[in-house]
């Protein structure tokens, strides 16, 4: 009778349908802000490097700078730390102090209210995916299940309406992207995602393809490194050029931030 039950239980679990697209990026959209919040408290190390290679293989430009980011009066706070790998020099340094301190004094002298509304604007003209944008304005299909790094995952594709405006803002940079996600089942979180740049927008260009990758710690997900590569003319060459963003180093900080990002009430 045991066995019969345990068999029952497990055809009906096998039996349950898949949840729809839709559904997985709201709950993904409600996790997010969940998450974000979290998020907000850690400090990190930061890595950009910046490549862009002619077709022949010479090497255009190259550019590498590091920061540590760290809490000041409750914002994060960038300070570069190294140029091409290496240090910074006594003047290098001089500099970045005197930037730290002016910024500093800046957050100390602004009411809260200022800071958040000067936040918030930039945050309006950085580019990100937001997942509030890819909801309201794009197509989603489930494609099916995968394991990534042990976890079980859904994988869903989205891409903008037919007739769906091109974005007025950076912030709106998903208008412009087919999208790819890989969402944890048991958090609803992404772990994954891919953004194929669908036509010139901003400094991103047509085909540009942006790969993102998120490790978990201490319950929390965090990027973990992102991508961008592409190519354009160059007389009668072409460019590769890549942009590669490394996070490391990750400790929860004791204070929370007093600037975690609101999402904008504005109409789409």
């Amino acid at each position: 009778m045991t066995a019969l039950l345990a068999s029952i239980a497990v055809s009906l679990l096998a039996a349950q349908p898949a949840p729809t697209a839709g559904d997985l990026m709201a709950r993904m959209r409600e996790a997010e802000v969940k998450n974000r919040q979290q998020a907000a408290m850690f400090v990190y190390r930061e890595d950009i490097r910046h490549t862009e290679t002619l077709s022949d293989g010479r090497v255009l430009m190259r550019d590498w700078v590091t920061y540590e980011v760290s809490m000041l009066e409750g914002e994060p706070y960038h300070r570069r730390v190294a140029i091409q790998g290496e240090e910074l020099t006594e003047k290098e340094q001089a500099l970045e102090e005197k930037r730290y301190r002016a910024v500093e004094r800046y957050r100390q002298k602004t009411s809260l209210e200022d800071r958040r509304r000067k936040h918030n604007a930039e945050e309006e003209n950085r580019f990100k995916i937001d997942t509030r944008v890819v909801l309201e304005h794009h197509t989603m299909r489930l494609l099916g299940e995968e394991t990534v790094n042990g976890m079980k995952v859904w994988v869903v594709e989205t891409q903008p309406r037919p007739g769906t405006r091109k974005p007025k803002r950076r912030a709106e940079w998903s208008l412009s992207q087919r999208l790819k996600y890989w969402i944890d089942q048991r958090s609803s979180l992404p772990i994954q995602l891919e953004a194929e740049q669908l036509y010139d927008f901003d400094t991103a260009r047509k085909g540009t393809l942006t790969q993102v990758s998120f490790i978990w710690l201490e319950g929390v997900n965090l990027p973990e490194r992102i991508v961008s590569a592409g190519s354009r003319k160059f007389g009668q060459q072409s460019v590769r050029y890549e942009t590669e963003q490394r996070y490391s180093g990750y400790q929860r900080f004791g204070a929370r931030s007093v600037l975690v990002w609101e999402e904008s009430a504005r109409e789409q």
